[in-house]
């Protein structure tokens, strides 16, 4: 990783991506996609090591599948199971997973 980016191998081609254009990435089996706003780009890289390399401070894990761009999210609803829905500022909403509740206390200090 290069400062504040990420480097992408599609194809023959090696493209840099700003990790502050990253809303989401999500696991696809052995490979991970990127979302970004206007792209998504697949990496073969597992989501743990996409987690460690991103950082705590900046990319969340918010479920079993996905880290999060913690800069993204615009909102937290709180659904009647006492789970949490995010919505990040593209609209898009994803599950936060109970199994990581504890790190959302810490993000909003409850």
């Amino acid at each position: 990783m290069t400062m504040g980016k990420i480097l992408i191998k599609n194809g023959r081609r090696y493209y840099f991506v700003n990790k502050n254009e990253i809303n989401f990435i999500e696991s696809e089996g052995s490979y991970c996609r990127l979302f970004c706003d206007e792209k998504s780009y697949v990496v073969k890289r597992s989501l743990i090591f996409l987690e460690e390399e991103l950082g705590p401070d900046e990319f969340m894990r918010v479920n079993k599948s996905t880290i999060v761009n913690i800069d993204r999210i615009n909102e937290m609803r709180e659904s009647e199971n006492n789970n949490f829905v995010i919505v990040l500022n593209n609209n898009k909403t994803l599950q936060w997973g109970r199994r990581y509740r504890e790190r959302l206390v810490k993000l909003i200090r409850i």
